[in-house]
C-alpha cells in the first residue's frame, strides 16, 4: 500500500514538473512573440512615417511646380499689357502668395524674378536670355533653403529618418508674346464658289480662336487675284475680317507676291516689333502666275522677323513653293484637301499664335 501511494506520488510530482516546465515553454514563446511584434509593429509604424513623408515631398514639389508657374506666368502677362517691370514683379509675387507650398503662401520678393526676351533659334526652338531686351519674358527661380517666410517644408516624422526639413527647388519661364497678324488669301478664279466659302467660314473659326485670349490681337486682311489689296487694316474687332472676306469675289489670276506684298504693307503699320510678335498666314489653292516669285517675297518678309505660315487648299496647290515659303518664314506649313482638313488647318495656325510658352 505504502509502495502504490509513493508510485502515485511519484508520478504526480513528474506530471507537475512536466507541466511547469511547459508552462515556462509557453510564457518564453509568449515573450518571443510579444518582442517580435513589438519590433515588427515599431519597423511599420517607420515604413508608414516614410510613406506619409515621401507622399507629403511630391506634393510639395508639385505645389512648389504650380505655383512657380503661376507666378512666372502672371509677370509675364502683366509685362506684355503694361511694358513695366515694376508692375510684372508685383503681379507675380501676388499670385505666389495665393499658393500654398507645404500649408504655407509661397512669399517672393525682387530677386526671385529674372527679366528677359524669347526668340526662337534657327531649330525654332525659343530660347530665354536673361537680361537681353526687349524684355518679352519672365524666369522665376526658388529656393526654398534660402531662407525667408517659406523657407523649407516640414516633415511630419523628421525624428524617424532625421530630416526635419524638405527644402525643394523649383524655376519657370513664361514667354507672353502678343501678335500682330495678317492673313493673305486667295480669290482666284479657282476659288470661286463653294470653295471661297469654305474659306470664309474658316476665317470665322480663326478669328473666334483669336478672341478667346486675353489679350486683343490686333489682325489685317489682304487679299489677292491677279492684282491684289488691302482689305482690313489691322483692327482688334476681328470679325471685320471674315466678313471684308466675304464682301469680296473671286477674280481671274493667282499673284502670291502681290498678295504678301500687300499684307507687308498692313504690317507697316502695326505695333513695334520690338515689342510683339508678327506673323502672316498665306492661302492658296492654286499655282503662282502673275508676278515675281513670291519667293522672293518671303525672303524679304521673314529677314524683317516676320513667320510666315503657309496652308495650300486642294488638289491644284503648288505645295511645294508654298512649303519652301514657310520653311524661310519659319513656321508652320499645311495642306487640306476639303473644307474640313481647312477648318482645320487655320485653326491649328491660330492655336500656334496664341500660345504662351512656359518651360
Amino acid at each position: 500500500m505504502k509502495t502504490l501511494q509513493a508510485q502515485t506520488n511519484t508520478s504526480n510530482h513528474s506530471a507537475h514538473l512536466s507541466a511547469s516546465r511547459n508552462n515556462r515553454r509557453l510564457t518564453k514563446r509568449r515573450g518571443t512573440v510579444s518582442v517580435l511584434v513589438a519590433v515588427l509593429m515599431i519597423a511599420f509604424v517607420a515604413m508608414v512615417a516614410i510613406s506619409i513623408d515621401t507622399a507629403y515631398l511630391h506634393l510639395s514639389r508639385t505645389e512648389l511646380r504650380a505655383a512657380t508657374d503661376a507666378a512666372a506666368q502672371a509677370a509675364s502677362v502683366t509685362l506684355a499689357r503694361s511694358q513695366d517691370v515694376t508692375q510684372a514683379r508685383d503681379a507675380g509675387v501676388a499670385v505666389a502668395q495665393k499658393n500654398l507650398v507645404g500649408g504655407k503662401p509661397l512669399v517672393l520678393n525682387q530677386s526671385n524674378f529674372i527679366f528677359g526676351n524669347s526668340s526662337r533659334n534657327d531649330t525654332g526652338k525659343f530660347v530665354f536670355i536673361p537680361g537681353k531686351t526687349p524684355f518679352n519674358g519672365v524666369k522665376v527661380i526658388i529656393d526654398l533653403s534660402a531662407g525667408g517666410s517659406t523657407s523649407g517644408v516640414n516633415l511630419f516624422f523628421s525624428e524617424l529618418h532625421g530630416v526635419k526639413v524638405f527644402q525643394p527647388k523649383g524655376e519657370a519661364i513664361s514667354t507672353y508674346l502678343e501678335r500682330d497678324i495678317v492673313l493673305v488669301i486667295d480669290r482666284s478664279g479657282s476659288m470661286a464658289g463653294q470653295k471661297y466659302i469654305d474659306l470664309c467660314d474658316s476665317l470665322d473659326i480663326f478669328v473666334a480662336i483669336l478672341d478667346e485670349t486675353i489679350t486683343k490681337e490686333f489682325v489685317g486682311l489682304a487679299s489677292y487675284d491677279s492684282t491684289a489689296t488691302v482689305d482690313v487694316g489691322y483692327t482688334t474687332d476681328l470679325k471685320q475680317v471674315p466678313a471684308a472676306a466675304r464682301s469680296r469675289s473671286p477674280g481671274t489670276g493667282t499673284s502670291i507676291s502681290g498678295g504678301m506684298a500687300a499684307g507687308f504693307t498692313i504690317m507697316q503699320t502695326g505695333r513695334s516689333k520690338l515689342f510683339v510678335e508678327r506673323a502672316m498666314v498665306v492661302m492658296t489653292d492654286g499655282q503662282h502666275n502673275e508676278g515675281q516669285d513670291p519667293i522672293i517675297n518671303a525672303n524679304q518678309i521673314a529677314a524683317d522677323g516676320v513667320t510666315i505660315h503657309a496652308i495650300t487648299f486642294g488638289a491644284g496647290a503648288d505645295k511645294s513653293r508654298m512649303q519652301q515659303i514657310a520653311d524661310i518664314g519659319r513656321g508652320k506649313y499645311l495642306h487640306a484637301d476639303n473644307s474640313v482638313e481647312l477648318k482645320e488647318a487655320f485653326r491649328d495656325i491660330a492655336l500656334t499664335l496664341t500660345t504662351m510658352i512656359t518651360e
